[in-house]
């Protein structure tokens, strides 16, 4: 006797060669419910109003959804005359069919001649052993995004897009006015630190990220950089031309 495992695994097996439409689904699976609720007594009665109400769809939905899964071979039905003669459906597990054993012995062996010949001629055993090394080492480096310090430092130092948005940020949000030049030698500076840290290996986004926090602090406690005058800011004049006239109340 089948289980509710093996009709679910049936369904989907359908599924995966030619998907269904939701109505579909959802009356496979109230009917699965509805089966195993009721012991796998087979067939079992079911009202297609009640099937209209559970699922939330229409009586013309439920006839084709129906019809559909029973030209798939996947339940059985009695159509119902009234309500006193509700539908009787069973569910169904057809085995998909099979080719004769010449048959599937004649094709295995001509599509395994014919494989064998197409990858010969398109990846010789060299191109084949370097391409499982190139994957396997892209591979590796997708789960490793670590990069070394050196390799990230130079990166860093030659990728100018990313340095010209650090420049408009700091000149920006924190009123910092900074030269290409002198950033190099904040990304070496914060490099320097990285080694002394012990740090040998580090995340690109993560080590980029880190270095605009860094230069951030680095240039609010250090003298680099010249700190623009707010755009409120506005002169005085100096009128006074002598230490008694600046006598009095200001």
């Amino acid at each position: 006797m089948a289980g509710i495992y093996d009709y679910i695994n049936r369904f989907w097996a359908e599924a995966e060669r030619n998907p269904f439409n939701p109505t579909e689904v959802a009356l496979y699976h109230y009917l699965l419910y509805e089966a195993n609720r009721l012991r796998w007594n087979m067939p079992f009665a079911c009202h297609t109003a009640i099937l209209c109400v559970r699922l939330s769809t229409t009586k013309q939905n439920i006839s084709k959804a129906r019809q559909h899964l029973k030209e798939r071979g996947l339940i059985d039905c009695q159509v119902g005359t009234g309500i006193h003669t509700p539908a009787l459906y069973s569910l169904t597990i057809q085995p998909f069919r099979q080719l004769p054993h010449q048959v599937t012995q004649q094709l295995t062996h001509e599509l395994t001649h014919e494989l064998t010949h197409e990858l010969t001629v398109q990846l010789p055993h060299s191109n084949i052993k370097d391409k499982d090394e190139d994957i396997i080492n892209s591979q590796h480096a997708r789960e490793d995004g670590h990069k070394p310090l050196d390799k990230l430092e130079s990166l860093l130092l030659a990728d100018t897009a990313w340095q010209d948005k650090i420049i408009e940020v700091l000149a920006k949000r924190e009123n910092w006015i900074i030269d290409r030049s002198r950033l190099h030698g904040h990304i070496r500076d914060f490099f320097d630190e990285q080694r002394i840290g012990g740090n040998a290996q580090r995340d690109e986004s993560d080590c980029r990220s880190h270095f605009y926090h860094w230069i951030i602090k680095h240039l609010n406690t250090t003298r680099y950089g010249t700190k623009r005058k707010s755009p409120t800011y506005r002169d005085s004049d100096v009128t006074a031309v002598s230490a008694e006239e600046y006598e009095g109340a200001f």
